[in-house]
């Protein structure tokens, strides 16, 4: 599926580059966010999570995650998270439907493809799961400043991938996906991950696709490809 919500059809001839966001846009990462989030809350005595609850925070820095979802900011769980759970999570974690051959697509059309995220170090995870031949950067909120929804790691990305922000998409799931494409002068596509499409739409995404087997028919339907 594809939505436009009344907007006119995009003013760009060709397209150079696209970026993705990498938690539940690239990769699905319920099932270990799930299970790290809960593994935490037991060691520490705080409440379980639900997948609801996760998916709604999911996209967040690291510092909001865990006082969402834990009630607090405690140093410890991020440490926990990193000796007790990071070396395991990423075998708990599957592409995204259809990402690998839109990414292989994409590539084989011209486009240059990176990876912008708020994960610390997305690239361990993505060597894990072989898929670094495919991405021609990988930004990690370690590598900027600041986190989405400031634009700081999409205009590194873009910065990486030799191209101005205006020549690049950026593909996410959550209304701070799209936040930070608008904050860093991109059109953003939305996938069906995490939020609905009448939030994503509240949000002011460019597009919206189910998932991305979607998404190169849609930039080839908007003379994008």
């Amino acid at each position: 599926m594809s939505s436009t919500s009344g907007r006119q059809r995009s003013f760009f001839m060709t397209i150079r580059a696209v970026l993705f966001d990498f938690d539940m846009t690239l990769i699905d990462t319920s099932g270990a966010l799930l299970a790290n989030v809960n593994k935490i809350a037991d060691h520490f005595g705080r409440p379980r999570c639900t997948r609801e609850r996760l998916l709604e925070v999911i996209g967040y820095n690291s510092r909001d995650f865990w006082r969402v979802l834990l009630g607090d900011e405690r140093p410890e769980y991020g440490e926990y998270y990193v000796e007790e759970c990071a070396p395991y999570e990423a075998a708990m974690m599957t592409p995204a439907a259809g990402a690998v051959e839109c990414v292989a697509e994409l590539r084989a059309l011209g486009v240059k493809v990176g990876c912008a995220s708020n994960r610390i170090a997305p690239l361990r995870v993505i060597r894990v799961k072989h898929l670094e031949h495919l991405m021609d950067c990988v930004v990690g909120a370690d590598a900027v400043a600041r986190p989405k929804p400031a634009p700081d790691v999409l205009l590194r990305g873009a910065e990486l991938l030799g191209c101005a922000p205006a020549e690049a998409l950026y593909v996410g799931d959550t209304p701070i996906d799209v936040e930070a494409a608008r904050r860093a002068g991109m059109r953003s596509v939305a996938v069906l991950a995490s939020n609905s499409a009448e939030t994503l739409n509240r949000a002011g995404a460019w597009r919206i696709v189910a998932d991305l087997r979607g998404f190169v028919p849609l930039l080839k339907g908007e003379g994008l490809l």
